[in-house]
């Protein structure tokens, strides 16, 4: 898909998103933004690009927004990212998986550009040591989240 196809595409993706008449229009443009932000990076078409939550029960800031991200080429492989806040964009993405240890949806790459997602799909997560230290190649917001069980040793102020 050429640049000018996938621009058009991003446009009205965001054109169409942004006046969703069950939330304020500045909300809706935000998370409208972050979804064709994220299509950018991935280089996919914005479609392929969605909020966990139906629009009409978003509630942004408190919670960071999720999207789900489809692959073009196999739409049965999805990627699951965050973002903390769609207002700002110049924070990064981070790719959800389970946690190692209690199976929990928590950040466990950083994703800045598609070279970072690259990165994490050619070496996976690094083995969690005994000792509870996180590797560095896990994003401080692995153990700050609060999705992890309560049992989780990596579960924020247990770690």
């Amino acid at each position: 898909m050429s640049i000018a196809s996938r621009a058009a595409s991003a446009h009205e993706q965001l054109r169409r998103h942004s006046t969703h008449p069950l939330i304020p229009d500045s909300k809706a443009a935000d998370i409208a933004k972050a979804a064709a932000r994220l299509a950018a990076l991935l280089g996919i078409d914005p479609a392929y690009v969605q909020p966990n939550r139906s629009w009409n029960s978003l509630e942004l800031p408190l919670a960071p927004l999720t999207l789900h991200a489809s692959d073009p080429d196999d739409e049965q492989q999805v990627y699951t990212f965050s973002y903390r806040d769609p207002l700002y964009d110049d924070e990064p993405f981070f790719l959800l998986g389970p946690c190692p240890v209690c199976d929990a949806m928590v950040p466990l790459a950083e994703v800045r550009s598609l070279a970072d997602l690259g990165t994490f799909l050619s070496q996976g997560p690094a083995p969690l040591l005994d000792n509870r230290m996180l590797p560095g190649s896990y994003p401080d917001e692995f153990d700050r989240d609060p999705a992890h069980s309560s049992n989780c040793p990596f579960r924020e102020g247990e770690s």
